[in-house]
């Protein structure tokens, strides 16, 4: 066909034209988008700020205070619940464990309960061994026995199956861990294979969850120095699998990924916690201090009754636990050792001591001998009252103690032939 060369010219500029109103299009198009994405951002930023505000109200925080360095009006309490089903469902309890958290301070604690402790279940007649209660009753009769057990209030609990802990260890980019022995097992009808070589690495979060389900000799838990309150076996390895995944946690930039993450765990688990309290919750942890986290074992023994195996608590030792891990008080520790030569001194004295309060680290000889006529009080930590250890034990207190790093205790107790307990 052929143009005129007026027609060419008419052609060109209508060309041009239908060039501009696409690039006007698009521009229109661009701005749209980026009004929309900002009003997107803006829209997710004053949700996550009022959801964030409403959450630091629900924990006892007042808005001025969000942003700053104080805390909650008091610690926040959860009963984590591991089953070993593959989904939501009951299941059994695999691990249980109290933790407890102060933003205020940075001090956390975290107990585990062994699943085979010797409980009595509310509403059931007789004593069950606790992973029973979920069994019977879900997280609600869970956290009912646990709070029988411990004498304290949970605020909400968390159920985690195992999909969901290894989807969990999996977006925190795997946790770095030393494995101290060779983890081989095999249950052809559970289709469970473990094995896992010694040494550091980085677990997956399939690893990660047959190293947390390994048992070696020691079985679940045992009392492997009950002069020293030591237990080793499973519970123990998760405890410091716990603290390593803390650790990872902590060194990872996840508080501008919270809005995110947050909604994200929450699908992973089964929880009372609303979204609200959730995102309040982690950010607040980013103040947890490690070198304050405090991890136990629920003091006790395991014992056979009736034909059955049990983990036997011990309420006087489990008391002073609880005061100092889940209550957060400060509990005054002792190094109690057998000066007069007595034998049983320093049990019986370790028994009246715990029965008043005291958290006894430590049972043993002095090293000096049986040679205390007195009874000596020797103080490690300044700051420590003493005045209710002068009425219990008698004897005579001294202030040129050893640092408690190297004894483990506040104070040191060395026991005299004046002792009478």
């Amino acid at each position: 066909m052929r143009y005129a060369p007026g027609d060419l010219e008419r052609r060109r500029q209508e060309l041009e034209e239908r060039r501009r109103q696409r690039r006007r299009r698009r521009r229109r198009q661009a701005v749209v988008a980026s009004l929309v994405v900002v009003a997107a951002l803006a829209m997710a930023a004053v949700g996550f700020y009022f959801a964030y505000q409403r959450g630091m109200r629900s924990l006892g925080m007042s808005d001025s205070a969000a942003g700053a360095s104080t805390g909650v009006s008091r610690r926040v309490t959860m009963l984590l619940v591991g089953t070993d089903s593959t989904g939501r469902g009951s299941g059994r309890t695999d691990t249980i464990m109290v933790a407890s958290f102060d933003p205020r301070t940075g001090e956390a604690g975290i107990m585990s309960i062994p699943r085979d402790t010797r409980v009595q279940i509310p509403g059931r007649s007789g004593f069950h061994r606790i992973n029973t209660a979920y069994a019977l009753g879900g997280p609600e009769l869970t956290v009912r026995t646990v709070e029988a057990l411990l004498g304290v209030n949970i605020d909400h609990v968390v159920v985690v199956d195992f999909d969901s802990f290894a989807r969990f260890i999996d977006l925190l980019g795997g946790v770095q861990i030393h494995v101290d022995q060779p983890m081989r097992y095999d249950d052809f009808a559970q289709g469970l294979h473990i094995d896992i070589r010694p040494g550091p690495q980085v677990l997956t979060g399939e690893q990660a969850l047959h190293y947390v389900r390994f048992r070696d000799a020691l079985g679940d838990v045992a009392l492997i120095d009950p002069a020293r309150d030591v237990y080793g076996g499973r519970v123990r390895r998760q405890l410091e699998f716990v603290r390593a995944v803390v650790e990872q946690a902590m060194q990872l930039d996840v508080v501008p990924k919270l809005p995110q993450l947050v909604p994200e765990l929450l699908t992973m688990v089964e929880t009372d916690l609303s979204l609200d309290r959730a995102l309040a919750l982690a950010l607040s942890a980013r103040r947890l201090d490690l070198d304050r986290l405090k991890t136990e074992v629920l003091p006790g023994t395991g014992r056979w009754i009736g034909g059955a195996s049990y983990w036997v608590h011990d309420p006087v030792r489990t008391d002073i636990v609880v005061r100092k891990i889940i209550l957060g008080e400060t509990v005054t520790t002792l190094e109690v050792l057998n000066g007069g030569g007595s034998a049983g001194m320093a049990g019986r004295a370790a028994d009246l001591l715990r029965r008043s309060g005291y958290d006894v680290v430590r049972t043993g000889n002095a090293p000096g001998g049986f040679r205390y006529e007195r009874t000596q009080i020797i103080v490690n930590r300044p700051g420590v009252a003493v005045e209710p250890l002068v009425r219990l034990l008698g004897g005579q207190v001294s202030y040129a103690g050893q640092d408690p790093s190297e004894t483990g205790a506040d104070v040191t107790v060395i026991l005299g032939r004046d002792f009478r307990g």
